[in-house]
């Protein structure tokens, strides 16, 4: 459930001058804090909130301007069906128009003009009219870069709220960008894991290596068994891509300890090194996924040949 719909909202709209200038007092004095002009919520309330959950209060905020037939689509979109987003959240809210071909943006909303390709079908969420999972992953596959199109892509398909098929019949309707979102749902894997796993695929192919398997398993009868993130084999090089949520994450955790957490991580690795076949382990962290270099020299190391 996204956060952001349990948070009492305070709208100045309406109420008198004095009334007004009193909660800007109180806001003053820290009581409040703007998620934007007009519209207060309790201090301290932003800080607890994910950036997907602060958009979609901004989104809240910004509901008296998002009339029909306006469609809440792109980051906006997402935030709301529950789509990753690794790039900064924009700071206005975003809806398809399919009245105009026009694009324009206002102090609250970036309005894409979509007339060539209008929004013929939606979807509801929780009182608010967004793009398909489909036309929002399409509509920023053709847009945005390939590091932030591919997570969103992945994740639509490995949680089955869209079809390739449906992916197929959105780009068909593109006007613009049509190559570049083709490139990146022809690169679509329902096996990746995370969005870290996801722009990892990216920085592979941006950096020319061979195309590692995903999620290979490693056996042996009577022991226990371990799913890597990328094998190349014929370099013998597992790739494991580490985000902190599973040493910090409680649900990850399962009540576990951060130190326990790392111990069971210990000796996963030990018996993947233990195979004969696995010659080097490389460990990538969130940090190294947004520094190419930082990866090219951990895959020279071990031997993966990259451009």
């Amino acid at each position: 459930m996204n956060r952001a719909f349990d948070i009492d909202l305070i709208r100045t709209r309406g109420l008198t001058g004095a009334e007004r200038r009193t909660l800007e007092r109180r806001a003053a004095d820290g009581v409040y804090e703007r998620v934007r002009p007009g519209v207060l919520v309790r201090a301290h309330t932003l800080a607890d909130l994910r950036a997907d959950e602060r958009h979609a209060l901004l989104i809240r905020a910004t509901a008296p301007y998002i009339t029909e037939p306006f469609v809440l689509s792109h980051e906006s979109a997402c935030a709301l069906l529950g789509l990753p987003v690794i790039s900064a959240w924009p700071d206005r809210v975003h809806a398809a128009d399919s009245s105009t071909g026009t694009t324009r943006v206002t102090a609250r909303l970036t309005r894409h003009g979509v007339r060539d390709r209008p929004v013929t079908a939606h979807t509801e969420v929780l009182g608010f009219r967004t793009t398909t999972a489909a036309r929002t992953a399409v509509d920023i596959a053709s847009r945005r870069a390939t590091l932030v199109a591919v997570p969103i892509v992945d994740h639509v398909l490995r949680t089955n709220q869209t079809t390739r098929a449906a992916l197929q019949q959105e780009l068909s309707r593109l006007q613009t960008g049509g190559t570049k979102a083709r490139a990146v749902v022809e690169m679509a894997s329902t096996l990746s894991g995370s969005p870290a796993e996801s722009m990892c695929r990216v920085r592979f192919r941006q950096l020319g290596t061979p195309e590692p398997v995903q999620q290979h398993g490693f056996h042996r009868s009577g022991e226990r068994s371990a799913v890597v993130d990328f094998w190349f084999p014929d370099q013998g090089v597992v790739v494991e891509v580490d985000g902190r949520a599973k040493y910090e994450d409680p649900d990850m955790l399962a009540g576990s300890t951060t130190a326990e957490a790392h111990w069971r991580e210990k000796q996963r690795e030990d018996f993947i090194r233990s195979f004969p076949e696995v010659r080097f382990v490389v460990r990538l962290t969130w940090t190294d996924l947004l520094h190419p270099e930082r990866i090219r020299a951990a895959l020279r190391r071990a031997g993966v040949p990259c451009r």
